[in-house]
């Protein structure tokens, strides 16, 4: 609830709502949308597969993977930092458009990232449980962005 006090759309909302509903379910039923639920889920729980023995996210594959990994090889890229192009996520990329987008305090972008690190390496454990990850926060400072690799 803390990181919620912090948005601008929150605080604007709290100002007109009376106080006895000024808590997260009250908000909830006030903005909550299925097609918004929807268009989270390949962020906060991603399909994870694996090609060439590679984990990827499938949300975020390359629509030429030949090309792409053509590329790559040609780049000399490790198996490791091909995951990580592909799998890695700039939280506040993702809000753009949100017309709040620059007066969101970047702690709350990093909860955010913290929160779908913990959801990425849950998911991947449970797909994967013979293999090793490495999911984590890089970037704090500037832009907070989650990344999935295997160990």
């Amino acid at each position: 609830m803390h990181y919620l006090s912090l948005t601008p759309a929150y605080q604007r909302w709290c100002m007109d709502a009376p106080p006895e509903s000024r808590d997260i379910a009250s908000y909830t039923a006030y903005l909550a949308r299925v097609d918004h639920l929807l268009c989270y889920l390949p962020i906060l729980y991603p399909t994870f597969v694996s090609v060439d023995d590679l984990i990827l996210r499938a949300e975020a594959l390359p629509d030429d993977w030949n090309a792409f990994m053509s590329q790559a090889r040609a780049a000399h890229w490790s198996p490791r930092q091909i995951e990580y192009v592909i799998n890695h996520l700039h939280v506040c990329d993702v809000f753009l458009n949100d017309p709040d987008h620059d007066a969101i305090p970047l702690e709350v972008y990093g909860f955010l990232a913290d929160v779908i690190a913990d959801l990425w390496r849950k998911r991947l454990q449970d797909a994967f449980p013979q293999r090793r990850f490495e999911v984590g926060v890089t970037d704090r400072d500037v832009s907070p962005e989650v990344y999935a690799v295997q160990a």
